[in-house]
């Protein structure tokens, strides 16, 4: 090869190669290990007995007399990268079945909604594609849930819904476990763009429900291909009768370029209102991607009215996420004696992860899969803080590796677990000891820290499941100092032991 054509082939490989991933903030706030956290979680797979589960990721789920319904998402690993669309979103990969799972009684059904089976489902091709959409948002009311928006690919269908979707789930789950009619028979379709959003969040709050953030992605996926971010917070009123589905009074926040951010970790929150009560609000968390191709470090605050506000990244002290930075399971809980929130964050994707032989940290620009799983606390007076906790139980991949699990699953709560109305669990009224707070299922299941230009790795749908346990510190003790820490290199997360104020 002559010296132009080295240095032509060097000009080519220059320009194949992705810049470095750049933050929101080139500094992470640090990680507590051995924090005096009140609690700790232990994770443990368990099993339905002869029950079947299907291997899904990114669906929406709600639960109705005991029962968890799932639906939508997908059935494959992490998306594709080739320049075929086709290839990144297969097709038959969409899940278009309806599961209702016992998780007591150890029994499972399932029903298709699929578009080539009109006749079982009730539902025209155009409504089944719709609801089988990946990575749309979902929130329960009452006996119904709500979806709007999510990708979908195929069938002539390429991007994002822009559908509002009301199921009713005791019709719904009658239909699965085998009832007569159809599935059309309980569920009703609206369509405006205001819903054609995927990757974000939909929680309720003062009767409105509010649509935070994601993306508006149009036709197939390809690497490099940016859809249209909302950068706002949409707020609207359902108007649902049981027979005509609408909405009222929609609202949009200003867009803003701090807020351009999917694939997130959004909940609901509560704090004290410096008058003896508590006000309730969202957070969202991190996300992807910056323009540079980061992740977002510092939280935004959304109001009871839908408002949103983040930090000064660059202020003195502001809190730069340093874990889990993408979708994952979560769940909530709020001590009043305190003023403490704590959100529990399991798995999925991050920057920083904790190596426990050589005791540090250990950051990777790239992002890589993990099943560390850390809880992000805010004190009576906001101020952030995040905890190592521990980590999915140790998976063998039955090859050597391990299963970095959590991303794009969800957290069902346990039936009797004291909550506050909007689903944050009571801590106070949890009694020390191990209380059983809910399951983690599903989700992407990686075996190794990256699966983009890894032959040898693989990602696939989960059909895991597994039982969260809270275990609570005994309170108003003296802390006994041979209890404080972690157990490092297990499954098993304790916080350690401190009085709580009351």
């Amino acid at each position: 090869m002559n010296t132009a054509a080295r240095v032509l082939a060097l000009l080519m490989f220059a320009v194949a190669v992705p810049a470095p991933a750049q933050h929101q903030t080139s500094t992470f706030s640090p990680v507590q290990v051995g924090s005096d956290l009140p609690y700790g979680v232990d994770l443990r797979k368990v099993t339905l007995g002869s029950a079947a589960l299907p291997s899904l990721h990114s669906y929406a789920a709600a639960e109705y007399d005991g029962k968890w319904v799932l639906l939508s998402g997908r059935t494959n690993g992490l998306h594709g990268f080739s320049q075929m669309a086709a290839q990144n979103f297969p097709t038959a990969d969409r899940n278009f079945d309806v599961w209702v799972i016992d998780p007591v009684a150890g029994e499972s059904w399932s029903r298709s909604l699929h578009p080539d089976d009109q006749q079982n489902s009730g539902l025209t091709a155009t409504q089944a594609i719709s609801i089988g959409t990946t990575n749309n948002q979902f929130v329960q009311l009452g006996d119904r849930l709500y979806l709007t928006g999510g990708y979908t690919f195929g069938d002539g269908q390429n991007g994002t819904a822009s559908t509002l979707t009301a199921l009713d789930l005791p019709g719904l789950v009658g239909w699965v476990q085998g009832g007569q009619g159809t599935a059309a028979d309980h569920i009703r379709q609206a369509s405006d763009p205001l819903f054609q959003v995927t990757g974000g969040a939909m929680y309720e709050m003062n009767d409105k429900i509010h649509l935070v953030f994601g993306q508006n992605f149009f036709g197939g996926y390809q690497p490099g291909r940016n859809g249209d971010y909302t950068e706002q917070v949409r707020s609207f009123e359902i108007v649902d009768d049981g027979v005509n589905l609408s909405f009222a009074n929609a609202t949009s926040t200003t867009p803003n370029p701090d807020f351009h951010r999917r694939d997130l970790n959004v909940y609901p929150v509560l704090k004290p209102d410096g008058a003896g009560g508590i006000e309730e609000g969202l957070t969202a968390l991190s996300g992807v991607f910056t323009a540079a191709n980061g992740v977002w470090t510092v939280p935004v605050e959304i109001d009871a009215l839908g408002q949103p506000s983040m930090a000064n990244p660059n202020a003195e002290g502001v809190f730069q996420q340093a874990m889990n930075q993408y979708h994952s399971a979560k769940l909530g809980m709020y001590s009043g004696d305190t003023g403490e929130m704590h959100e529990l964050l399991f798995g999925g994707i991050t920057v920083n992860q904790y190596d426990y032989d050589n005791e540090d940290f250990v950051r990777d620009d790239g992002a890589p899969n993990t099943s560390q799983i850390t809880s992000v606390v805010v004190d009576e007076n906001g101020d952030y803080s995040q905890h190592l906790l521990g980590a999915f139980p140790y998976l063998d991949d039955g090859a050597g590796s391990y299963w970095r699990l959590g991303a794009n699953a969800e957290f069902m709560v346990a039936p009797g677990v004291p909550r506050f109305d909007n689903g944050v669990i009571d801590f106070d009224a949890l009694p020390a000891g191990d209380n059983v707070v809910g399951y983690i299922f599903g989700g992407l299941a990686a075996n190794a820290d990256h699966v983009r230009n890894n032959p040898s790795a693989i990602s696939v749908a989960s059909d895991m499941l597994f039982e969260v346990t809270i275990r609570v510190a005994p309170r108003a003790v003296p802390e006994p100092s041979s209890l404080a820490g972690v157990l490092l290199g297990s499954a098993l997360a304790w916080g350690g032991w401190r009085r709580i104020r009351r």
